[in-house]
């Protein structure tokens, strides 16, 4: 027995010896070396296990050493975790213009609209003419609210445009590759084209049937961009509810069918009933009696096209126990019916009741909180702020 257990030990130490000088073999650049290429093949395990091997040489850890860690933990998931090896590697060594692109876009996953926007901002004043990260600025820009930016963008994109006159036939070819089942190269159009037709709604169109013949999450993010880049347009953001509706996303959903609902009316007294119906499914799903009823009574309107007199409206705001979406058609019809200081005053009374009667509840705008337009201090809460429709056009 003892000397069984003597043969044990000794090749215990012999493998511990082994695996040692193995681990010692390389010097810290070549493992660092081989952790990078680790990386960028996708074995994000092995990277992080070269990494571990290179700690034991005892070098300092550099800036790369933290771009490595981060592009593994990325890959594994840990996206925070990757976040702040990023910004560790970043803090080594500011001159790394490809890492800031890559934190954009991680970023963006993380949904730090604002911060994938200025880190942009920040690699587009040394690389201008990166059109694909530009198209990205402008999308964050339209999610966080920077007007001024996204207008700016978008007339850079579109005043540099060395395809414009092959429109046409792009559509055409993404069209056929559709037609043909070619889904990844319609996608690949798509992708390449977008940057520089960002306001071509058949090429938007072509593009969300492509993801969708992919992948959901593609299809999501399509529909995302293209409600970002036609930020005005009621229709595009009733779809992307729609498709949260769909994914069981209630609080989602509501919240950009009530970005939706105050576009469309904005532009019609009487908006579309069907810009109800993601907002009635959500109340539904929370249990919301008096939000139920006011879509209830509110589709009866639609439908018979009648504007209520300022009575009428008292009773239905009463009736709701003032319903967010009562009380935005009311505001919308006292301004469209009254004479201005009129309208004023009553919407000031509408509005005052409704912030006291509903002070202990989260029943506000669902986009200050959810949703993709979260950081948007541009489309006001006119129902809090006392901004009417006229004034945040």
């Amino acid at each position: 027995m003892r000397r069984t257990l003597s043969i044990w030990f000794f090749l215990v130490i012999c493998t511990i010896k082994s695996v040692l000088a193995l681990s010692s073999t390389f010097s810290w650049e070549e493992l660092i070396q081989q952790a990078a290429e680790e990386a960028l093949r996708g074995r994000y395990q092995q990277a992080l296990e070269k990494l571990q091997i290179a700690d034991e040489t005892g070098e300092p850890r550099d800036f790369r050493y933290y771009w490595i860690l981060g592009k593994s933990q990325k890959g594994k998931g840990e996206e925070l975790e990757a976040l702040k090896s990023y910004e560790t590697s970043l803090r080594l060594n500011p001159d790394q213009t490809k890492l800031l692109e890559e934190m954009t876009d991680l970023y963006d996953s993380l949904r730090f609209p604002d911060k994938a926007l200025n880190t942009a901002r920040v690699i587009l004043s040394r690389d201008p003419e990166n059109r694909n990260l530009r198209y990205k600025a402008l999308l964050w820009s339209s999610r966080i609210g920077d007007i001024e930016y996204y207008k700016a963008t978008l007339k850079d994109l579109e005043s540099s445009n060395p395809y414009l006159a092959e429109e046409q036939a792009l559509l055409d070819e993404i069209s056929g590759f559709q037609k043909a089942g070619k889904i990844e190269d319609s996608i690949a159009r798509c992708k390449r084209f977008l940057p520089f037709f960002p306001r071509n709604k058949s090429l938007h169109r072509l593009c969300v049937l492509s993801y969708k013949s992919k992948d959901s999450n593609l299809y999501e993010e399509g529909l995302l961009q293209r409600a970002n880049i036609f930020r005005d347009e009621p229709i595009f953001h009733h779809i992307l509810s729609m498709e949260y509706l769909d994914q069981r996303r209630f609080i989602e959903s509501a919240a950009l069918a009530r970005r939706a609902l105050l576009l469309s009316l904005r532009k019609n007294l009487f908006p579309d009933k069907d810009y109800l119906l993601p907002l009635r499914r959500y109340y539904i799903q929370i249990g919301s009696d008096s939000g139920i009823l006011g879509t209830e009574l509110l589709e009866e309107i639609i439908r018979t096209k009648k504007s209520p007199s300022i009575e009428e409206w008292n009773v239905l705001l009463k009736h709701s126990s003032f319903s967010w979406e009562v009380l935005a058609f009311a505001l919308r019809s006292v301004s469209e019916t009254e004479p201005e200081e009129s309208a004023l005053i009553i919407s000031k009374e509408w509005k005052d009741m409704y912030k006291n009667l509903k002070v202990g509840e989260l029943e506000k705008d669902l986009s200050r909180y959810a949703g993709p337009y979260s950081l948007d201090k541009t489309f006001q809460f006119y129902l809090e702020t006392g901004y009417s429709l006229a004034e945040i056009e």
